[in-house]
């Protein structure tokens, strides 16, 4: 299987918007997802790819899956962290590593950042058993959201 990745393009619109559902609808534990958030990343996106990137995952040509990575700094780590905000691949393409497979190419892309993190729904026992193959462990702070939207 040939894999690609490459910056979301407004032509992904639809694919990506579908796909924001499903994930949503199979691991449901999070916040609501609606059109209005969607398009805000998109923007948000487009305005600050030093802080936000969607990024698409192609298997043979077809969009199999997207992942939404953003930057913060962290005084912990002493430097950028990169936050796997959403990884999705379809149902269709799951246990052909496609997600290993990005996970470690991010690795590889983002040399100069000190951590990763990603986040997983403890129902998404599949997210985190993969993540946690990859190395991840569990952070020993607890994160607290206070949401303002």
């Amino acid at each position: 299987m040939n894999v690609e990745y490459r910056d979301f393009e407004e032509q992904d619109f639809s694919a990506l918007r579908d796909m924001m559902y499903c994930l949503y609808e199979e691991d449901p534990e999070g916040q609501a997802l609606d059109d209005a958030k969607i398009e805000k990343t998109i923007r948000e996106n487009a305005a600050h790819p030093e802080k936000i990137r969607i990024c698409m995952i192609f298997a043979d040509g077809i969009i199999a899956g997207y992942c939404i990575v953003c930057f913060a700094w962290s005084n912990e780590y002493g430097g950028d962290i990169l936050i796997i905000d959403e990884l999705y691949i379809k149902k269709e393409y799951r246990n052909d590593r496609l997600a290993s497979e990005f996970i470690m190419h991010q690795m590889r892309a983002y040399t100069n950042v000190a951590a990763i993190a990603v986040e997983a729904t403890p129902s998404n026992e599949a997210a985190v058993r993969l993540y946690k193959r990859l190395g991840f462990e569990a952070s020993p702070n607890d994160h607290l959201v206070l949401s303002l939207s």
